[in-house]
């Protein structure tokens, strides 16, 4: 789990990521629980291009992104944890336009994160800008829930988000991800009881 996984890591699992919930056009502001602050959600706006969104947890998980949730299955298998699909309303694609998901992990990677380019950021421990997503790892020490969870105790949590560059608009799509999935993991942060260790600004 050590290594990144920005291009493929939230977009493995094909038949629970590509699912839309009816009726669910939303703003920014109401998208993955309501984590998005004000500039997490101008910066959802300039990737998109427009202020409506379709939002989904996935085929495998109940209902919409709530924090509770994905700090609660934190150490589950991976179609079972926390997860927020963004979709453009409208477009026409059954693709989301960015996936997140938050998971344990017991350790990092230790070599160079960002990128360099204009209005990078670092996060965490660790953060890494890649052609079609992000990833950041936060200091944040939970507990398996119990010994059949799908990892036990760990230090840290990563949030990773896959979102195709040949969809995104903006200037700079890397300091406009970065700023969504800093948002959305503060919040998984502050519910996880880490946000003072976390480092996410």
């Amino acid at each position: 789990m050590a290594a990144a996984l920005l291009v493929g890591g939230c977009s493995d699992d094909t038949g629970k990521k590509d699912k839309k919930e009816p009726g669910t056009d939303v703003t920014a502001a109401r998208l993955c629980g309501g984590t998005l602050d004000a500039p997490a959600q101008s910066a959802l706006r300039r990737l998109a291009g427009t202020d409506r969104f379709d939002e989904s947890a996935g085929g495998n998980v109940p209902n919409l992104f709530s924090v509770r949730y994905t700090v609660q299955h934190l150490h589950d298998e991976y179609d079972q944890q926390g997860v927020c699909l963004i979709y453009t309303s409208g477009d026409g694609s059954d693709h989301p336009l960015l996936d997140i998901q938050f998971s344990a992990d017991d350790t990092y990677p230790k070599s160079a994160g960002a990128e360099s380019g204009s209005g990078r950021q670092s996060l965490g421990v660790y953060t890494r800008t890649g052609r079609d997503g992000v990833d950041v790892y936060f200091r944040c020490a939970t507990k398996a829930p119990s010994s059949q969870s799908h990892i036990g105790d760990t230090k840290y949590v990563k949030a990773e988000m896959y979102s195709p560059a040949g969809r995104l608009r903006g200037e700079d799509p890397n300091a406009d991800r970065i700023a969504i999935l800093g948002s959305i993991s503060r919040a998984v942060a502050r519910e996880a009881g880490c946000a003072s260790e976390a480092g996410l600004g």
